[in-house]
């Protein structure tokens, strides 16, 4: 029986339990790759996977947590990774031999941030993980297990790749204690996310004992169920505890199975173990499970959840017509087009946050100008939007290599705009949008043309429609939009339109206008749109392409609407009536102000671009500011000021980890600026830091944000790296004499170097104090080696500014 078989059965399906647990206690002290063993020590892998079978696991994980590419690079083994994970799935795969088990390829984290976070591309991220996935798969694995990933970005790469390699996935995210991942995604989000690109089962691991993880399903389970694909858990032997330097998980087998039981009767179809997770436990939850009886379930994925890495919108519980923002178009706006052109974003940025604002559901995202190169233009600008705004995108060219780039940096499910029933729109389009699991707005166009005529308009969409749902294509996934025509150059065509809106509505359908044009060529034209969007809405449009700016929901007609109603019916020939009365008005232009004048005070512009993180205006301002202003007041009250206030944000989980990382680049900007003055005026800083990730721990990105972050508060920074010994760290603070020394560790496996680091320091009768942070790290375990606790990089510097203003 194969794993999309065994997904149909009913019943949970029980994974494993940790690997590395067992690792330990068989190869105390080792500090190699895990992942070298299925070729140095297969055996003691095919042992360990078999004592899982025997305990009543249906599947087992290979042991290829850390073995894609890019992961491997670490210990000098990146052109093993094929061979690597061919040879642990095939270990795996002797060990089910016996009952018939299935073999699971995980796949975490590769321990980069992802761009627009790092500096590491989309591209090398799922070429890394292709080569993962196609050893796990010429090994025998059934299934690829995604796990443990923070990034919703980061699973939808792997999940392509684990795809493109011929195998399901199951995928499985994160989630801090507000049920939000470290990069901001919720759960129902992630879900229906990973579930439009194609995932078998989606859900959660590690992150946090049974209950916790029980208490989030709980509140979101009726979401869940609705995204219609399995649910999956598998989550640690509660949290950890620190025991002679080391983390102990105590949560006995038959509490973790009761606990975990919770999840099959919610109805969750995979469940097994994480970190800490034994044998033991897994035979007790074996046994809790077959205690229960089943029902057969189906499932069936809902194509109904359009998302950004922020925000869902529900198509079926949102009842309201979706509002699409048209500002971010180049097309007769030439601040945009030139901005273009000269790689600017303020445009960007700007309109995109005041079409939120103004109640946008979506955003419409066009980049074609002349003369430029458009994919790497939509690519630098889904990249800014979608961590700039919460709202989800809509990508607009009928290029497929330009929506393609487009669409492998996206964070979420955005639609397509757009595709028709020309054969060249067709070839290129089909594979891209099977591919990636977007929306995609059809246009009823075909060889023959545009027509005004509804009947042929409605022939071409039914053409399109069937040949995308033959083509693999949910009809859900599809807007159908019959081409808005001007009413005034193609008189009668608003009322063909509505009835093609109200056909495919009637079928259920979803259907789009790009609304505006109806009033193209035309005085005050926010009425006659205004008052076409409610003739639409009572045809039953789904969604409308409009400037929600001058958009009205009409109750009552004002004389102006009355006037563009007679117009839009016939009653008007020519808008006459309409222009003899509102031909002579212009609407209200609104002046352009400088970001001084709009925030009142050149300081506070400066502190709101550290805010909003736009870097792009902030070095400009700067040095303008230096003209009335001190180095030291706008280091202060703006550059500080705005960095403190994101802190702020960042603790009160209004700010996640994209937007703080985009405020310290902009504050980097800045202080790029005054830095050189305040240099000349003062050798002194705020305090020395020397700062490193701990020996045998590779994972830096945390301790990274730190450092930027202490830098941009004024510490001289001193950053050694990763992979730090603790002989290198004595020499250096010998050398250095920082202040502080701040240590990160992820691991648990090499937390206890940061006691051997404080010990070191104590002989060598060294005074620096010591922070230590990092995903492990919790302040009982700092307390007990004598150093102190930053919980992230909003508290550690905050901390750090607190140990030298008490010295």
């Amino acid at each position: 029986m194969n794993f999309i078989e065994k997904l149909k059965k009913p019943g949970p399906i029980l994974i494993d339990g940790a690997m590395g647990t067992l690792l330990l206690a068989r190869l105390p002290g080792y500090r190699g790759s895990f992942e070298l063993l299925n070729i140095e020590k297969p055996d003691i892998i095919e042992e360990i996977h078999r004592l899982y079978f025997e305990s009543g696991s249906d599947m087992v994980e290979t042991n290829t947590f850390g073995a894609s590419r890019i992961k491997l690079e670490e210990y000098g083994l990146a052109d093993r990774c094929g061979e690597i994970n061919e040879k642990a799935a095939a270990v795996a795969r002797r060990a089910a031999k016996s009952t018939g088990g299935l073999v699971g390829g995980s796949i975490g984290p590769c321990g980069r941030l992802v761009e627009p976070m790092g500096e590491t591309s989309c591209e090398e991220v799922y070429e890394s993980y292709l080569v993962q996935a196609m050893g796990l798969a010429e090994g025998g694995a059934d299934a690829a297990i995604i796990e443990t990933m923070s990034d919703i970005q980061e699973a939808k790469l792997a999940l392509l790749a684990a795809r493109d390699a011929g195998l399901p996935a199951i995928c499985s995210m994160t989630f801090s204690e507000n049920g939000k991942t470290l990069t901001g995604t919720d759960i129902f989000t992630a879900v229906a996310t990973l579930a439009g690109c194609g995932a078998a089962a989606a859900g959660a691991n590690c992150s946090m004992g049974p209950e916790g993880l029980l208490g989030i399903f709980r509140e979101n389970f009726s979401l869940l169920e609705r995204t219609g694909i399995p649910l999956s858990v598998w989550s640690n032997a509660g949290l950890p505890e620190m025991e002679d330097g080391k983390a102990v998980y105590r949560l006995k087998p038959e509490i973790f199975a009761a606990t975990s039981l919770e999840f099959a009767r919610l109805g969750v179809k995979i469940i097994g173990g994480c970190c800490g997770t034994t044998p033991d436990h897994i035979r007790a939850l074996r046994k809790a499970v077959d205690s229960e009886k089943y029902a057969p379930r189906e499932f069936r994925t809902n194509h109904s959840f359009i998302t950004s890495r922020f925000r869902t919108l529900d198509l079926q519980s949102h009842r309201d017509t979706v509002i699409i923002g048209e500002r971010l178009n180049p097309t007769a706006r030439k601040k945009f087009a030139e901005d273009l052109r000269t790689g600017s974003q303020n445009f960007l940025r700007e309109e995109s946050k005041k079409q939120e604002k103004e109640g946008a559901h979506i955003l419409d995202i066009n980049v074609g100008v002349p003369g430029t190169d458009e994919a790497a233009t939509m690519r630098r600008s889904v990249t800014l939007l979608s961590n700039l705004v919460s709202v989800p995108l809509m990508i607009d060219s009928d290029n497929s290599g330009v929506i393609e780039r487009a669409l492998i940096s996206y964070p979420g499910i955005p639609i397509l705009n757009s595709i028709n029933g020309k054969e060249k729109s067709i070839a290129g389009l089909v594979p891209v949008i099977r591919r990636y699991g977007c929306f995609a707005i059809a246009l009823c166009l075909d060889d023959t043309g545009v027509h005004r005529e509804a009947s042929k308009r409605i022939d071409a969409g039914e053409k399109l429609l069937s040949r995308l749902e033959k083509e693999g294509i949910d009809p859900s996934r599809i807007f159908i939009d019959p081409l808005m025509l001007a009413e005034a150059a193609e008189p009668g065509s608003a009322a063909e339109t509505l009835k093609v809106i109200e056909h495919f509505s009637k079928k259920g359908i979803k259907t789009s206008l790009g609304l505006s044009n109806i009033s193209f060529g035309l005085p005050q034209r926010k009425y006659i749109n205004n008052a076409y969007f409610r003739l639409a809405v009572e045809s039953g449009v789904t969604a409308v392409i409009i400037n929600p700016s001058t958009m009205r929901v009409i109750d009552g007609y004002s004389e102006e609407e009355k006037l563009a109603l007679d117009f839009l019916t016939g009653r008007d020939p020519a808008a006459q009536k309409y222009i003899a009365r509102l031909g002579q008005k212009t609407e209200p232009e609104k002046a352009a102000t400088s970001a001084q004048e709009k925030s009142g005070g050149i300081l506070d512009s400066i502190y709101g671009m550290v805010v909003e993180g736009n870097p792009d205006e902030i070095g400009g301002l700067v040095q303008k500011a230096l003209a009335t202003e001190k180095a030291e007041d706008i280091m202060e009250r703006a550059l500080i000021r705005g960095l403190e206030r994101v802190g702020e944000l960042y603790s009160s989980g209004e700010y996640f980890l994209p937007q703080m990382i985009a405020s310290a680049g902009a504050m980097k900007k800045g202080f790029e600026v005054v830095k050189p003055i305040l240099s000349q005026k003062s050798s002194s800083s705020l305090g020395r830091v020397l700062i490193c990730t701990v020996k045998g721990d590779i994972h830096d990105i945390g301790k990274n944000i730190v450092s930027m972050m202490l830098e941009n508060h004024g510490f001289e920074v001193h950053d050694l790296g990763k992979d730090v010994s603790v002989e290198q760290i004595i020499d250096s603070a010998k050398r250095i004499k920082p202040d502080i020394i701040c240590l990160s560790s992820l691991l648990t496996t090499t937390m206890n170097e940061m006691k051997a680091v404080r010990d070191a320091l104590d002989r060598e009768n060294i005074g620096s104090r010591l922070l230590i942070g990092g995903a492990v790290v919790n302040e009982e375990y700092a307390r007990g080696i004598g150093a102190y606790y930053g919980r992230d990089a909003v508290e550690g510097v905050n901390r750090a500014k607190k140990l030298i203003s008490a010295s």
